[in-house]
């Protein structure tokens, strides 16, 4: 519990908003995805694995979800990632502590992959850490509540803080 304390007291000196944000494909994301006014969270109802979100929570992935127009959705477990293939376009981790996962993924333009709260202790946060730094050519947006990573082959690898 002090770690998630002292994790979210950094994360909001770390972060910023959508002016902070250089690249136009995030600035997009950010404007009119994260900070869009409405939204609807009966998407996100219809699957059980996600109903221990916040309300809060929920509201952030619906919103991501709408921005990306995203069709499918999939959720770490290891049959699931073993049957996937470039046409999917959403990975849900819930817990960021199954390294073996994690490390068997294959990036593609397609690919969003979502992590639920990598600061939910120290181990979380150092895995997210040594992910970033293992991969090329990815855009990272960690919102605190989730944590984004993009596969973008024409994009320097980046990585943003964004509060909402």
């Amino acid at each position: 519990m002090l770690f998630q304390l002292i994790s979210r007291i950094k994360f909001l000196f770390s972060s910023t908003n959508q002016h902070g944000v250089h690249s136009p494909f995030v600035f997009d994301f950010v404007t009119k995805g994260l900070y869009k006014k409405s939204i609807n969270t009966n998407e996100i109802d219809k699957y059980l694995e996600l109903n221990s979100l916040s309300k809060k929570e929920k509201k952030i992935l619906s919103k991501i979800i709408t921005y990306f127009n995203v069709n499918e959705f999939y959720f770490s477990n290891k049959s699931q990632i073993s049957t996937l293939n470039k046409e999917f376009k959403l990975l849900y981790f819930k817990n960021l502590t199954e390294e073996e996962i994690v490390n068997s993924i294959l990036l593609n333009e397609n690919t969003i992959l979502i992590f639920h709260h990598i600061y939910k202790n120290n181990k979380s946060l150092k895995l997210w850490n040594d992910f970033l730094k293992k991969q090329s050519n990815i855009v990272s947006i960690d919102l605190y509540y989730f944590s984004l990573l993009f596969y973008r082959p024409q994009q320097a690898k980046e990585h943003f803080k964004i509060r909402v």
